[in-house]
């Protein structure tokens, strides 16, 4: 059976991980020889029942199955529901909820025992009991929400954009140097941008640094944390960067960059940039520089950690670097939408006034292109994809040092010479796809992940008009590989051969099935099914003298000069 939602497998799936965040067992609604009684006596069953539901709405959302032991894992045998207990267990659920929640109930029979799932949705609101608890789902189960975390959670929500959240300080929180320097890069870097106002408190506004409440003038998020005073500063502690740098006999230097986005930006990538190492590689009458991490991609990471972290936690960004590898991990989830394996195309900015600030001093660029760069950074230079790990409560990227593919900086360097242009993401991630796995149909390059599949018979046409690949095998089912002339290695030799030889053993294959069922074959016949053009007629010839080498056929007889009947050799 397809393994779907509300499907056999699929409980059994949320069997073996047991209670978790997302999940919740109860034996039973309530004791079973009370079972059937009046609705009044349902009240406190209902309450917990309540509890569950805002714990888990508030959270992930989630599902409860009722009928299964949450110690043992087991089917209660003696569990009975019938529709008119569902319908009051649901509507209960609704008027002891605030907002009210609306369960999805689902039977699912289970073992001969009809089970009852309820599925609580994500909900884009905060929700608490009737009695006013705010609750919320972690792994050990549900907890009160603390008064810090109610930010963090409207946040994830879509309640709130935290940096644009007016803060009410009651002291002197700007520091006017800064404002004059932010207008400045403005200037220098946009002059022509919307934002840049003669009059100070309208290019604050515009910029969304202040908010006016009642005719007073309040900083956001965003402003305290560009323009901001040390006093103003104190006001997010958690806004600074920690960077370990650990080496290989086991010391470690630790380092600190506080202050504004803007210093703790520049401060941090001087210190990452400064202990860059290049190495050289040959190939053939041209050299190339390569950076144990590219000077693009750190940047890049850089800035989207400290744009897109979520300043409503109380954590701070850490970045630790050892001898093979440099990890940032961000504070907060991916954005709503966003996720690992869309990151190329989708965009949803967590603080869009801090990525606005940053793309028009220079810092960022359109929304939605730093993985873009960061990507081809890495492929350009042999080195291998970021890896992403996302936590409870951070994202955490990857970046390794190694060359893990010489032949992609040859690539890149061929197009470059070529096309007089560098060579795009999409392109490279094609190429990088063919070297990893030697050879692909156009079918499996579409389903592999980053893969545009609308540009990728354009890209492909293109990079075969390049001679960087070529394709091997049948014309209506073909390979494409990386073109013989671009291959200087030896093992990339072996490979390329290899691959050839397959495809000649395919060919065979067919040839020996088509004589298993009709009693000869000449080289039109053979062409035709090997889906051959006409003028390729050498390659069947050159496929019938090894397997006449083989003793596979043999020659029936000579129709005319140079032409043959094969048959199958007993």
């Amino acid at each position: 059976m397809k393994n779907t939602k509300h499907s056999i497998p699929w409980f059994y799936e949320l069997l073996e991980k047991g209670e978790c965040e997302l999940i919740d067992f109860k034996e039973q609604l309530t004791d079973k020889l009370i079972f059937g009684k009046s609705q009044k006596s349902f009240s406190s069953n209902y309450e917990e029942m309540s509890k569950d539901v805002v714990a888990f709405a508030n959270y992930k959302g989630g599902f409860i199955i009722v009928g299964i032991s949450d110690k043992e894992k087991e089917i209660n045998r003696d569990f009975l529901i019938n529709d008119q207990q569902i319908f009051s267990l649901v509507q209960n659920i609704q008027s002891r909820t605030n907002p009210s929640i609306t369960v999805i109930p689902v039977r699912l029979k289970v073992d001969k025992i009809d089970l009852l799932l309820l599925e609580i949705p994500f909900s884009t609101q905060l929700h608490c009991t009737t009695k006013g608890e705010y609750l919320i789902r972690d792994t050990d189960g549900n907890r009160i929400i603390h008064p810090h975390e109610i930010a963090t959670i409207q946040s994830e929500k879509n309640l709130l954009i935290y940096d644009q959240k007016a803060w009410h300080l009651g002291f002197n929180w700007e520091d006017i140097e800064k404002t004059r320097s932010l207008w400045r890069k403005i200037s220098n870097n946009n002059p022509k941008s919307g934002f840049l106002k003669k009059d100070k408190e309208e290019f604050k506004e515009i910029l969304g640094i202040t908010k006016e409440i009642d005719n007073i003038k309040h900083p956001t998020t965003a402003g305290i944390l560009f323009i901001g005073n040390d006093s103003a500063l104190r006001e997010i502690p958690y806004n600074y960067i920690k960077y370990v740098r650990y080496f290989s006999d086991g010391t470690y230097t630790p380092y600190e960059f506080k202050g504004d986005l803007i210093k703790i930006a520049d401060d941090a990538f001087q210190q990452l940039k400064s202990e860059i190492k290049v190495q050289e590689f040959q190939f053939g009458l041209f050299r190339d520089f390569v950076e144990d991490y590219p000077e693009t991609a750190i940047r890049e990471l850089l800035i989207n950690a400290i744009a897109h972290r979520d300043y409503s936690r109380q954590q701070i960004i850490e970045i630790r670097k050892y001898d093979d590898y440099l990890e940032i991990e961000s504070p907060g989830s991916f954005p709503e939408g966003v996720t690992p394996e869309n990151c190329l195309w989708k965009s949803n900015p967590r603080n869009p006034t801090i990525m606005d600030i940053f793309r028009e001093i220079n810092y960022a660029e359109k929304s939605g292109s730093g993985f873009d760069k960061i990507f081809r950074a890495l492929l350009t230079k042999g080195k291998q994809l970021p890896v992403f790990e996302i936590t409870g409560h951070s994202v955490k990227v990857k970046i390794f040092s190694a060359v893990f593919e010489k032949g992609l900086i040859e690539l890149a360097h061929h197009y470059r010479q070529l096309k007089g242009e560098d060579i795009d993401l999409e392109k490279v991630l094609v190429l990088n796809s063919i070297i990893q796995k030697r050879k692909l149909k156009f079918n499996e390059l579409a389903k592999l992940p980053y893969i545009n599949e609308n540009l990728l018979k354009k890209n492909l046409d293109e990079l075969l008009n390049l001679d960087l690949i070529e394709t091997t095998g049948r014309t209506k089912d073909f390979f494409y590989l990386i073109h013989k002339s671009r291959l200087n290695s030896m093992s990339d030799k072996k490979s390329y051969l290899f691959s050839k030889k397959l495809d000649k053993q395919k060919q065979q294959e067919i040839i020996l099935r088509f004589l298993d069922e009709f009693p000869e074959i000449d080289n039109n016949k053979a062409r035709e099914i090997l889906n051959l053009s006409p003028n390729q007629y050498y390659l069947v010839s050159r496929l019938f003298k090894e397997m006449l080498e083989k003793e596979l056929i043999y020659i029936d007889k000579e129709i005319k000069h140079n032409h043959y009947i094969y048959k199958r050799k007993i």
